[in-house]
Order: structure tokens, then sequence, then C-alpha cells
């Protein structure tokens, strides 16, 4: 499975989430994925920016949804994922070891 492939399999299965904790489990699951995976810093870094953009039109979609209690849930769950993915791209600029 390729790293876009990962990603988009990801996206799908923040989407199916039903609270802000599965979420923060999955982007733990897949922090650990790409790290020990060993890929570089900069691959991680991009990997993030990408799942983040994804998740930012993601969320203009579910202020648009028809049932609006659910696009409420699914906002919140995005909102959470986009801080988790911040705090995950602050730590790689971080690190000293940076290509």
């Amino acid at each position: 499975m390729s790293l876009d492939e990962y990603r988009e399999q990801l996206i799908r299965r923040l989407k199916s989430c039903t609270n802000t904790a599965a979420a923060r489990t999955l982007l733990a699951e897949a922090d650990l994925v790409l790290v020990n995976a060993r890929l570089t810093a900069l691959t991680q870094e991009k990997f993030w920016e990408s799942l983040d953009e994804d998740l930012e039109k993601a969320r203009e979609q579910a202020r648009l949804l028809a049932d609006r209690e659910a696009g409420v849930k699914l906002a919140a769950v995005i909102v959470v994922a986009q801080a988790r993915i911040a705090r995950f791209r602050e730590r790689l600029s971080e690190d000293p070891a940076r290509e």
C-alpha cells in the first residue's frame, strides 16, 4: 500500500469515527505506522500536511450535510484530528535529526 492509499484509507476511517477519542486513536496508530516505516521526517511531514489539507476539505463538506447533527459530529472529529496532526508536525519540526 502506498502512502497516498494509506492516507485515503485513514481519511475514510476518520470520517466514520463516531467520537473524538476514536479519531485520536486512529491518528496515534498512523503515527506509529509512519515511525515504524522509518520514513524521513520530510516524508512524514508531507504525509501529515496532505492529510490535514484533505481533512480541511472534509470539514467544509461536513458543514453542508443535510443531517445537521452528523455534520457537527464529523466536524468535531475533524477538528480534533487536525489538532493532533498539528502536534505531530510540531514534533517533527523540532526533531534535531530532521533532514
